[in-house]
């Protein structure tokens, strides 16, 4: 007779392509020989192991169905935050969870992570992005009301008068690879940062006053956001830049490629041959 999880796994797998058109047995498989059996493992010897462990794998099943979960493996770059919460997040975090509240909570990151997908695309590629700082899956709700407050109120635009302040970020504990190339908005504080060396690839970067620009980790599909209104001329040269007639030192910047001007009051850019990025922040 078999056991529990592999009825459950059989039923599953046998499931899958009656319910759903897009189904992929490779990729179910593969969360269920690695990401599925790590949680298990977690939970072993604990009274609820096989319920939960059970309740993971059918939302699994309900994510590659409904194409919110199309990858899993180390590293990857995360398409979607129930993506990354169900292969990476509740992995590694859900057994330290009270075991009353274990069932509830895998449905409550699964109807914010649909909640997230009915809206614009760049705001779940967003949060995909920052989920990575969730170090208490309990947590979940708040570090989303956290998490998006910062982008879902636009900052009144700067005044361009001084004193800048400038911070430099280096891309490289992202990915030993990366070359920042394209730099736009996803949103009126977040940065996409395009890969010149491999076609896709993201960084976020979440603009915040006081030299606290922080990047938010590697991602793809951050949109574009158009700002409308005046911005000031902005000059780049070697180890400086003019914001409105004011000069301003860039330490170490040679051979500016590309540069982006912000209404809240940021400039980023980025050097021919460096994996850093440059930030100068106005009042």
């Amino acid at each position: 007779m078999r056991s529990g999880l592999e009825q459950t796994l059989a039923d599953l797998r046998r499931d899958g392509p009656r319910r759903f058109a897009r189904w992929n047995a490779e990729l179910f498989d593969a969360v269920a020989s690695g990401p599925a059996r790590t949680l298990g493992e977690s939970l072993r010897g604990q009274p609820d192991g096989g319920l939960v462990l059970s309740g993971y794998l059918q939302l699994v099943q309900q994510a590659i169905g409904v194409g919110a979960l199309l990858q899993t493996g180390t590293g990857a770059r995360w398409t979607t935050f129930l993506e990354r919460c169900l292969i990476e997040r509740i992995p590694a975090l859900l057994s330290r969870v009270q075991t009353s509240e274990r069932l509830a909570l895998l449905a409550k990151v699964w109807n914010l992570g649909e909640g997230l997908l009915r809206e614009p695309s760049w705001l779940d590629r967003y949060v995909t992005a920052c989920v990575g700082r969730l170090d208490n899956l309990a947590d979940v709700e708040d570090f989303l009301v956290r998490t998006l407050d910062p982008v879902l109120t636009s900052p009144p635009p700067a005044t361009w008068r001084g004193p800048f302040a400038v911070t430099v970020l280096d891309l490289r504990p992202l990915h030993d690879e990366f070359l920042p190339g394209e730099i736009g908005l996803a949103a009126p504080t977040v940065l996409r940062v395009e890969d010149r060396r491999r076609s896709g690839a993201q960084v976020g970067v979440l603009l915040r006053p006081g030299g606290n620009s922080e990047l938010l980790g590697l991602t793809e599909g951050l949109g574009d956001y158009t700002e409308s209104g005046e911005r000031p001329t902005v000059e780049m040269h070697d180890g400086r830049t003019a914001i409105a007639g004011h000069a301003v030192e860039l330490p170490f910047l040679r051979r500016c490629h590309r540069h982006t001007i912000t209404r809240a009051g940021f400039v980023a850019a980025c050097a021919v041959d460096s994996q850093r990025l440059w930030i100068v922040e106005s009042p």
